[in-house]
């Protein structure tokens, strides 16, 4: 008998020591980050037969248990998720909108109205050469503040590819803790409290920068760890790595991929999640959007100022040259087309219409019969290229083709998207500026042909006839004299009379007639009063936009964004302070809770020592009787 009672004491004092120190663990642990509350469970020993009667047996501890709900968990990391590229989201766009308000930015719309200013000013008196070099000072002006701000934005591109790197270095480094973690669950029987915490921690780390799944491997003590929308990252004992690779057709746009032997698979980073997702979205769509806006604003104001600079004649008399770099410059159309290093197709684009002209990226491909181009907007149109070299016309762009694509070949289509970076002051010449606009009065056209003079030179005063049947064209002196004989029209290239050369392109109607007058004429404003209508005329977006309408509108758009980002931020945020609740209400450590256990438990030890002091009594009873 008080053996037995020794028996049941001993049990019933290791049982509480056992819940007195994982209630000290519990309170201990209060404030540890990831800890969940543990709790023994205890049962009841196998009763004895003893003399036709179940006997008790006592007490034993089966298990030590972690409070915990999966449920729960996943919410969490769900809503980590969320929350994460939310607040990335709206402080990546916070950055951008900042950028587009501050000094630099604003420079750029308050430049170009300086310019306007300066135009006004010099058309009050077009042959003043202080309002001339005051002219072409703004439009430097102009060109330098594009320039700086397409570096700025160009720079926190550039940044964004450095803070991927280093996310996707950190997600490699908890993939390893989490396979050593796994490494340790199968080596070592369980339950695994401890460890679980330190592997639901890191998985909840993990879930700021992607979206997670956890799934327990069969007849194991360790999980795979997935990422986005299935690539395993974690599989029991191995662990994958992640790589930002170079972009295809375009090297800087760089992709997410995972080491697979000794090959890369790349990854679609539309379901990645996470501040991972918010760092592609700024990467590939944001920062594209300024500056392919920016470079709509550069394209469009220095195309038209050098449209009307040729259509008229500077102080000597001469065809106006640009003042701005030509946007349709052999390097300028090369650059506008991202081929795939060591291709060796050659492809060109030229803006022929900025009103047609649109933004984003246009994906040329060529699956070995046929051309399709998919817009911006997704869609995705076949093609047929005519002409030497192939060229087709797509959204104010004309294409060519110089040399042919492989099959399954891609290449971007980027009509501005650098075009800010590459606007520059050409002219170095007050003089050259064409305030004199060559249109003479006596023009007569209904039909849509363009008519253009190309060279100054002899021949000041001209007009260009159009014959009934529209088929052949002839050119008179403005007193109807033939100074050269009827041609078949349209004309094959440019036309030369007199030293004065010209090109009419095909559209015109019959009886047309184009006249040009060269001859300089001391105080005429009439081009500079063009250029000044400029400011207000919607040039843009199928006549919809001004220039500076463009800028206007990527700003509000910039702004828009972040204002919906901000309050998607702080649903995200209320979303997950209710998950935190919800898994704190089960695995947190109460700290009143525990002081109560840890009374209970000292008192059910002090009682079974008690019963260990009555078996010895007892014992030591039985003993003197003997």
């Amino acid at each position: 008998m008080g053996l037995d009672l020794l028996n049941l004491g001993t049990q019933g004092v290791l049982t509480a020591q056992r819940q007195l120190n994982t209630t000290s663990h519990n309170i201990n642990n209060v404030n540890t980050e990831g800890f969940s509350r543990q709790s023994v469970v205890q049962d009841t020993n196998m009763p004895h037969w003893v003399s036709g009667a179940n006997l008790g047996a006592g007490v034993h501890v089966a298990a030590v248990r972690r409070s915990f709900d999966q449920f729960a968990t996943n919410e969490l990391n769900l809503s980590t998720t969320n929350l994460n590229y939310s607040m990335d989201t709206e402080a990546n766009l916070d950055v951008l909108t900042n950028m587009m308000s501050s000094i630099g930015a604003k420079r750029i719309p308050e430049n170009i109205n300086d310019w306007f200013d300066a135009v006004k000013t010099l058309a009050d008196s077009p042959n003043e050469i202080g309002a001339r070099k005051v002219v072409l000072e703004k439009s430097r002006l102009v060109s330098q503040s594009l320039n700086d701000f397409y570096e700025n934005v160009r720079q926190q591109n550039a940044d964004v590819n450095k803070k991927m790197d280093l996310t996707v270095e950190r997600m490699n480094a908890i993939a390893l803790e989490l396979k050593d973690i796994n490494k340790m669950m199968v080596k070592t029987p369980g339950p695994h409290n401890d460890l679980m915490d330190r592997h639901e921690k890191l998985i909840k780390e993990l879930s700021q920068y992607t979206k997670v799944t956890i799934t327990k491997r069969d007849n194991e003590n360790s999980f795979n760890v997935l990422i986005g929308g299935g690539h395993m990252l974690v599989s029991g004992t191995n662990a994958s790595e992640l790589k930002m690779i170079a972009g295809s057709p375009d090297p800087l746009q760089r992709r997410l991929a995972m080491v697979e032997g000794k090959g890369m698979k790349a990854i679609q980073h539309d379901s990645i999640g996470g501040k991972l997702s918010a760092l592609f979205e700024l990467r590939d769509s944001t920062i594209p959007t300024i500056m392919d806006e920016l470079g709509r604003v550069a394209v469009g104001f220095s195309s038209e100022v050098n449209r009307l600079q040729s259509q008229a004649i500077d102080l000597r008399g001469q065809i106006g040259a640009n003042i701005f770099s030509d946007v349709n410059s052999e390097q300028a159309a090369r650059s506008r087309a991202i081929v795939q290093g060591g291709s060796s197709a050659e492809v060109g684009v030229f803006i022929d219409d900025i009103s047609l002209l649109k933004a984003g990226d246009y994906a040329l491909k060529y699956d070995g019969s046929q051309y399709t181009v998919t817009r911006p907007t997704g869609e995705v149109q076949r093609l047929d290229p005519t002409g030497n070299p192939s060229t087709f016309f797509l959204d104010g762009m004309r294409v060519e083709i110089r040399e042919p694509l492989s099959a399954g070949e891609r290449v971007l289509l980027r009509p501005t998207r650098i075009a800010a970076g590459e606007i520059k002051l050409e002219m170095n010449e007050a003089e050259k500026i064409a305030a004199q606009s060559y249109a003479s009065s006596a023009t007569f056209a209904t039909g849509n042909a363009k008519f253009k003079v190309l060279q100054s030179g002899a021949l000041k005063e001209f007009q260009v006839v159009i014959s009934p049947a529209a088929n052949q064209f002839a050119v008179l002196d403005m007193k109807g004299k033939m100074l050269l004989e009827p041609q078949t029209y349209p004309p094959k290239g440019p036309v030369t009379v007199g030293g004065t050369t010209f090109e009419l392109t095909g559209g015109a109607a019959a009886n047309d007639k184009f006249a040009a007058n060269l001859v300089p004429s001391e105080g005429d404003n009439g081009n500079l009063l063009l250029m000044q209508g400029l400011q207000t005329r919607k040039v843009m977006d199928e006549g919809r936009s001004t220039v500076i309408d463009l800028y206007e509108n990527v700003n509000t758009e910039i702004g828009l964004k972040k204002a919906t980002a901000s309050r998607l931020s702080e649903v995200s945020r209320v979303e997950n302070e209710a998950a935190q609740s919800r898994v704190a209400s089960v695995s947190g450590v109460n700290l009143d809770e525990e002081a109560a256990n840890m009374m209970k438990f000292q008192q059910a030890y002090m009682a079974s020592s008690r019963i260990m002091k009555a078996a010895d009594e007892t014992f030591n009873s039985i003993l003197q009787l003997s």
